[in-house]
Formats: structure tokens, sequence, C-alpha cells
């Protein structure tokens, strides 16, 4: 009876020990300590192909008429009709421009293998420079609408009135004393036209009679006549009005998608107001329009497809350019035309596996995602 209970003993040892051996070794740690361990997996580097946004810079010009104190004797002193009296700002469109920017793209972010973990070098927003290349970084650039700020205008527009005093000083001839009176208008500018006509009868005599006393140095002849013209322009000033002119810019930041994009009011215009928002439709719109290359796009995606069955093993992907025509017009008039690669038109494509090893150097256009050069070490 022992010899058979020792013999039963024996064949438990021997069965369980064959069971056990074939359980994994975290398996028997799990079984002998009744409780759950966490394994760890090696993991790749998360990065983003880049997507192009459209800085776009407008220049205005903001044209301000101030009448003059003396419109209403222009006809009647320096003979001129027709001058303005009514202030007036006009604005008028000077130039459009177009920057490209690049930014991670948020709808092409992927992970890569393991493998090439140490070989990768990305940018501060998450680019992918290249692999087994040193990363070159342009810093964290803040982007955005500015604003728009009207040069403010100085209230005394016009300083010097007149030649002569502003006022007569009457003498009492029975006490001698003195009493100050302004002068009118009127009489303000009779006087500030007799100072034009002097000022033009200096300017010809210095010119056309030998007899006239002037500079005999070139230089300081020049500089008199051009003083006598700046003067004289002013003292018209009075009558004619001045119109000032400032410039002003605006930057505007689009993103598009994948997608074309037609008729985009980047903003509004008025000769009146300016540049306005594009929800106020009191101005003209501004329209933003980029087309892209369909016949390259449809290439593109007949290409990108890999043969290899195992295409993205790495996770490395790039991406295949496509053009794209973008024109800013105003409806009637084109204000900005050009041609320029938008990374998001473009096909994503898995880089060739059989082409990565430790000696291969790969630098990515980070404007775009695509390739820039392939290389070995």
């Amino acid at each position: 009876m022992m010899r058979t209970l020792k013999l039963v003993i024996l064949l438990s040892v021997i069965f369980y020990s064959c069971a056990y051996a074939g359980v994994p070794k975290d398996d028997r740690r799990r079984d002998d300590n009744q409780q759950n361990t966490t394994t760890f997996y090696e993991e790749g580097i998360v990065y983003n192909l880049p997507r192009n946004g459209f800085e776009v810079m407008v220049e205005v010009v903001k044209m301000t008429f101030i009448p003059g104190p003396y419109a209403d004797y222009a006809k009647e002193y320096i003979g001129i009709v027709g001058v303005g009296k009514t202030a007036k700002t006009t604005w008028k469109l000077q130039s459009v421009d177009v920057d490209v920017f690049s930014e991670a793209d948020p709808a092409a972010m992927f992970e890569t293998n393991d493998s090439i973990v140490g070989a990768v070098s990305l940018l501060s927003n998450g680019i992918i420079g290249g692999i087994n290349v040193p990363g070159a970084d342009s810093g964290v650039e803040v982007l955005g609408n500015s604003l728009l700020i009207a040069e403010q205008l100085t209230t005394h527009s016009f300083t010097d009135l007149s030649s002569d005093n502003f006022y007569e000083i009457l003498v009492d001839p029975n006490t001698g004393s003195e009493t100050f009176k302004n002068k009118t208008t009127e009489v303000k500018a009779r006087e500030a036209a007799d100072y034009i006509m002097r000022l033009r009868q200096k300017r010809a005599y210095t010119i056309l009679d030998p007899s006239d006393v002037v500079p005999e140095d070139g230089l300081a002849f020049k500089v008199l006549v051009e003083e006598i013209k700046r003067v004289e322009k002013e003292y018209v000033e009075l009558f004619i009005g001045k119109t000032i002119s400032s410039k002003h810019q605006m930057r505007y930041i689009f993103v598009p998608d994948e997608n074309d994009v037609k008729n985009e009011v980047l903003f509004r215009f008025s000769e009146e107001n300016g540049i306005l928002p594009a929800s106020n439709i009191s101005g003209k719109p501004v329209f933003l329009n980029v087309v892209k290359n369909n016949i390259s796009k449809k290439n593109a995606a007949a290409l990108k497809a890999s043969k290899n069955p195992n295409e993205g093993e790495h996770g490395l992907f790039y991406r295949i350019p496509i053009s794209a025509e973008i024109e800013i017009t105003d409806g009637m008039n084109t204000l900005f035309s050009g041609r320029v690669v938008v990374a998001q038109f473009g096909e994503i494509a898995p880089f060739p596996v059989n082409m990565l090893n430790d000696d291969t150097q790969i630098e990515y256009n980070t404007q775009t995602g695509t390739i820039k050069s392939i290389s070995n070490k």
C-alpha cells in the first residue's frame, strides 16, 4: 500500500513539472503570486507631415483731405475755382502679397517603428526633419491677423496762416492807449495771397534777372529756390486745402484643408471706411481662390500605392507634391495671382522599406513634407 502511494505521488510531480515547463516565465510568476504584471513594449516616435497656410499681406493708403481755412476766397484772391470745402477721407488698395508658412498637419500624424527611434529628427512643432540627419529648427512663430490702426491726424493742420500779424493796433489819439483788434479771415486771406505773389516774383527774379543778388554757390542757389517753392506750396494750400496720406498694413492667415478653395472671403473693402471684416456687408468682398492641379493630383494618386506588401512597416511617410493656382480678386480685378505647392493637396506615400537601414540619410523638406535628399553615411 505504501509503495503504491509513493508511485502515485511521483507520477503527479512528473506530470505537474511537464505541464508547468510550457508556461511562460511571466505566466508562472502570475500563477505563483496570483497577481497581474505589466508587459512593456518599445514605442515609436510620433511625428507630423507639414501643411501649408497663407499669410496675406494687404497694404492700403488712407487719404484725408483737409479744406484750407481760406477756401472761400480762393477764386477771388488767387484765381483758383472749384476748390474742396468739405473734409473727406478715402481709402485705396495699394498692394496685395502672399507668403506661405508651414505647420504640423493634424490630419497627417504617424508613428515610426521602434527600430528607427534614435534616428528621427523633429522640429519643435512636431514636423519630421529627417532620418539620420541633424534637424534644423526655426523656432516657434506666432501667426495671426493684425489690426488696422488709423493714423491720428494733428489737430492743427495749418499753422502758418499769414506773413503779417494777425491783429491790428489801434491808437487812441486823445489818450495814446493801444487797442488790439483781430483781423478778419478775409483780411488774412488777402495778405496770404499777396505773400504768394511776392514769393513767385522773387523766384522769377532769382532765376531770370541777372541783376538780382543770388548766391554764387550753385548748391545754395538750389536750396534757396526749393525753399521758396516749399513756402509757396504751403500758402497755396491755405486756399485749396491739403491731402495727407498714410500707409497701413493688414495681415490675414488662412489655412486650407485638402480641398480646393473657391471664393473664400478674406475681408471686405470700402473706399470710405477702408478694410472691413468679412462679415461687414457694407464693403466689397475680396476673394481667395486656391485650385490644385488635377492632372498632377490624379497621377500622384495612381503612383502612391506601394507594391511592397510590407508598405509602411517603418511608419515613415512622405508627400508627393501637388502645385496649385492661387488668386486674390475683388470680383472684377485680379489683385494677386501665382503658383505654389500646397502640402495638404499632395498624396501621402510610404517610404520604400528596403531602402531604409542604419546608413540611410533622409532629409525632408519641412515646408512641404516631400523628400529633399536620400544618401548614405
